[in-house]
């Protein structure tokens, strides 16, 4: 990868922003055994030293627009948190919430739990989508 990324990527992960950059590999520096046009580089959680480091290295468009991304993604998560908390007061929702809590086995409760809130994120946005 070059030594100045221009492309990068944000990624909110459990309400926190975490960043990557990427550079487009060309058919002749791909391997056979690694076939992938992009090359990705994690480059650690918006906030910190690592970041700002790389950030150092973007020009002030570059570095603006990176926060103007961070800030609307995190909006953006945000607000589907909060139609989710929303969601859990509505019957349906909230009996099948409380029959997932009810159960017993840690490990089987957990899995349902983030099948249950991934339903309901992939409702939230489909909603959103439909609004937009």
């Amino acid at each position: 990868m070059k030594s100045n990324p221009k492309n990068f990527s944000v990624k909110i992960i459990k309400g926190h922003a975490y960043i990557y950059s990427w550079a487009y590999r060309s058919t002749a520096y791909r391997s056979h055994s690694s076939v992938a046009r992009y090359y990705w580089k994690y480059r650690g959680r918006f906030g910190t030293r690592k970041v700002r480091d790389f950030m150092r290295r973007l020009n002030n468009t570059e570095q603006m627009q990176l926060k103007e991304e961070v800030q609307r993604k995190l909006q953006i998560h945000k607000e589907i948190q909060k139609q989710v908390e929303e969601m859990l007061q509505v019957d349906p929702y909230k009996a099948r919430y409380n029959n997932i809590l009810s159960t017993k086995n840690r490990i089987t409760r957990e899995n349902e739990l983030k099948k249950f809130y991934s339903e309901l994120n992939s409702l939230i946005k489909d909603r959103n989508e439909m609004k937009d």
